[in-house]
């Protein structure tokens, strides 16, 4: 391999960046929920940058507007990770941008085979661009050509004005070059190269500027014409090198031994040096890989393909940018070209998307991004010649060809697989061929499922705190009731599983304010999943919902409960009794992904599912309250609520400013549950609906209310509502209200109007 200088590391010494591992066993199995849960737990990525990812938005019209002419929106790629890359001894997660099948699992899995033999070794040349500046029309070259090297200091000074903030850093143009160039029907040229160091940026900004700031001198002093002042591409001085060496043993498979797999990767490498008509499609494997990763990275692509190009071609033939040879028993792989890249400028600041996906590729620097990316060609160079000279490209490309062409005519998931390998068994994978498996398919009675009975259906219902919010997490007492709606959990089998299909959850907002709920849904399955053992079981889990999050209906409880319960039904873990202790800590494990340090109330109302009277303890006290009369009322969903673990730590910073009032609020609420529950087991309804409107009050004291539920307060109030509330944590949500039986109906007709959504519910009599 080719060497001009040594590497410069380009480190910071001050760096305490945190090396994550880029082997994540099964990351492709998971369900996208599970894998950016993944991410925003492993690289500290916030709500709206997962949501960015998920939904594909993270730039932009108003941001497009002031980086393309004409713009009218945006052309999304799909977005994957490149894993097991370990280069230089440190792990890199690569983000690939790119429409082509198979691209990103052939990296990986090249990646995971290299890495067994030591991973990738990378040198990088120090960061220097050529600007050229042509000059035409002299009359004595070889004086014009000494004239440019006496006034050398001149030449440098003028071009280094333009950008005296990267001077200042430490780079700039320290050194020029000329040469002459025959121009087919114009004669000679003089092409005079400013040699820029541009530190950790791409610098074509920077570098065109200095050839335009320096021509004008360079056209005295050469008395020619100056005509083009503009970088080149072929950053012939800034090469990246990459190299593995991997042992015949990783190399050898069913097909054949790997000392004869590596001699014909060798032949491969051989056949695309000598021929420009191999040469093509075997540097595009390589810029398949380097492209995709430049693209997820804010790089100009394709400036680097350009380079790259060209310096295949730099003997006059166009040859390959890969070298592969067998060294002490050995495969050497190599790879060396121009890798004009910046960590600093261009998109890399002003694309939302970019930046996070640099947080999740652990790369600090240009330099270290110059040698990811020699390493991804590589191994996207291995990968496909280890598969033409072996099994053949169409093995692996195909089975992910065969899925692609079963999804675009409408195979459900769960038979996606089935249908894309009887068309691989048949070879023949085409629209009308999936099409015709499909139909056959449908036609024949489905087998019954053997494990755990499948699918699995569980029903979880809502709840609504009656009285008590907050004063609860103070140890004290709250009363509780399950409702009529709440959602449906189903587990079915699916090969590509465990997956969690995305929630179908009621949106009654004009702005979605689930966004949130939906990630922590997605953590909360992952949890489960590693606490019942089933991280790797072939299922899918999909929820339809009636509750909207974030109402204080227990959405997160419902769910919690829902999915404890399918999977234990799942695994014949029998449950003796509804509020059975270990289902009970399970279900709070879950819980506590919501809301931090839950108290277990909305966990015990959803599995007693009955008017409960709940005191956190210790001791704990979870009892059923015998109500002799049945209660009706409303549900009034008022606008969107804010999370419970805000409202609560809000309620915490009020305490600890003002303890005394706080503590007084607080108790006062406690002893007005008290009067509730006496309320409710003498069947004084009107006393509840009074001590209802009083628990509002003190919770708009305590600071949780909002003038949007206190108006809907006091718009029940006028509709003559026996009583009427917050529920839940506030900060937003809903108001319940209670009124008489035989004035429910009118009344959701008439609150309809006023409210986004408004349902009744019934607590039956329990005696």
């Amino acid at each position: 391999m080719k060497t001009r200088q040594g590497r410069a590391t380009g480190k910071n010494d001050t760096d305490k960046t945190e090396n994550k591992s880029s082997r994540i066993p099964g990351f492709y199995r998971l369900p996208v929920e599970q894998r950016l849960a993944f991410l925003a737990r492993n690289f500290g990525l916030t709500d709206q940058q997962v949501s960015e990812l998920r939904n594909g938005n993270a730039l932009r019209i108003e941001h497009a507007v002031n980086l393309v002419e004409n713009a009218i929106g945006m052309l999304a790629l799909p977005l994957g990770l490149g894993l097991n890359f370990l280069i230089d001894g440190r792990d890199y997660i690569v983000p690939m941008a790119i429409e082509e099948a198979s691209i990103i699992a052939a990296a990986s899995k090249a990646a995971l085979i290299i890495r067994a033999g030591g991973g990738f070794k990378t040198r990088v040349d120090k960061p220097i661009m050529i600007g050229q500046i042509q000059v035409l029309e002299i009359k004595d070259m070889d004086e014009a050509i000494k004239k440019v090297h006496e006034h050398k200091g001149d030449i440098l000074n003028q071009a280094n004005l333009a950008s005296p903030r990267m001077v200042a850093r430490g780079g700039g143009v320290f050194d020029i070059e000329t040469r002459v160039v025959n121009g087919r029907d114009i004669g000679p040229m003089l092409i005079v190269h400013l040699l820029y160091d541009v530190r950790d940026a791409m610098g074509a900004n920077a570098i065109n500027s200095a050839c335009e700031a320096a021509g004008p001198l360079i056209q005295s002093i050469t008395g020619g014409r100056v005509n083009l002042r503009i970088l080149s591409n072929l950053a012939d001085r800034r090469l990246a090198r990459a190299e593995f060496s991997l042992p015949f043993e990783y190399l050898s498979g069913k097909e054949m031994s790997g000392d004869i797999a590596a001699m014909r990767i060798v032949e491969a490498g051989q056949f695309a040096w000598a021929d420009p008509y191999r040469a093509a499609t075997h540097n595009k494997g390589i810029f398949n890989g380097i492209c995709a990763a430049a693209l997820a990275l804010g790089q100009d692509w394709r400036a680097i393909e350009a380079g790259g190009h060209a310096y295949a071609a730099r003997d006059g033939r166009y040859r390959s940018l890969t070298n592969f040879s067998i060294v002490d028993h050995k495969l050497r792989g190599e790879i060396e070209l121009p890798l004009q890249v910046g960590w600093v400028g261009g998109l890399t600041n002003s694309h939302p998307g970019v930046k996070t996906l640099r947080q999740i590729s652990g790369i600090r620097n240009a330099t270290e991004l110059a040698g990811v990316l020699a390493a991804v060609g590589l191994a996207q160079n291995f990968a496909a010649c280890h598969a033409l000279s072996t099994v053949g490209i169409q093995k692996g490309h195909m089975a992910l060809h065969a899925r692609s062409v079963a999804i675009s005519v409408g195979v459900p998931a769960d038979e996606v697989e089935a249908v894309a390998q009887e068309m691989i068994n048949r070879g023949e994978v085409n629209t009308t061929v999936a099409e015709e498996i499909y139909r056959r398919m449908r036609k024949r009675p489905k087998l019954k499922e053997k494990r755990g009975d499948l699918p699995v259906e569980v029903f979880a219902p809502g709840k609504i705190i009656l009285f008590g919010e907050h004063a609860t997490v103070y140890n004290y007492p709250g009363i509780t009731t399950t409702i009529d709606i709440g959602m449906t959990l189903r587990i079915s089998r699916d090969p590509d599983g465990p997956r969690f299909v995305a929630p179908e959850y009621k949106q009654v907002f004009p702005i979605p304010s689930t966004e949130q709920d939906v990630q922590a849904f997605s953590k909360a399955v992952e949890l489960a999943l590693s606490m019942y053992g089933l991280e790797n079981e072939p299922i899918a889990i999909q929820v339809e919902s009636d509750l909207v999050p974030g109402m204080g209906l227990g959405s997160s409880a419902a769910f919690s409960v829902a999915l404890c319960s399918a999977l234990r039904r799942y695994k014949n873990i029998s449950t003796h009794q509804r509020l059975d202790r270990k289902l009970f800590a399970d279900v709070q494990r879950l819980e506590s992904i919501f809301h931090g340090t839950p108290s277990g109330m909305d966990a015990a109302t959803v599995l007693t599912n009955c008017v409960l009277w709940f005191r956190k303890g210790p001791p704990r006290e979870i009892l059923p309250i015998r109500t002799h009369t049945a209660l009706t009322g409303l549900i009034c969903l008022v606008e969107p609520g804010a999370a419970t673990i805000e409202l609560v730590q809000r309620v915490r910073d009020f305490r600890n400013r003002y303890p005394d009032t706080a503590n007084k609020i607080l108790e006062e609420i406690g002893n007005l549950t008290v009067d509730a529950g006496i309320a409710l087991g003498i069947g004084d309804i009107p006393e509840l609906g009074r001590l209802m409107f009083k628990n509002h009050e003190l919770l708009v004291k305590l600071g949780v209310s909002t003038p949007a539920l206190d108006n809907a307060v006091g718009l029940l109030l006028d509709r003559g509502v026996l009583g009427a509330k917050l529920t839940g944590s506030g900060g937003g949500g809903a108001v319940i209200a209670l009124v008489k039986p035989d004035t429910q109906y009118e009344l959701v007709n008439q609150l309809s109007e006023e409210f986004a959504s408004v349902f009744p519910f019934t607590v039956r009599a329990n005696t």
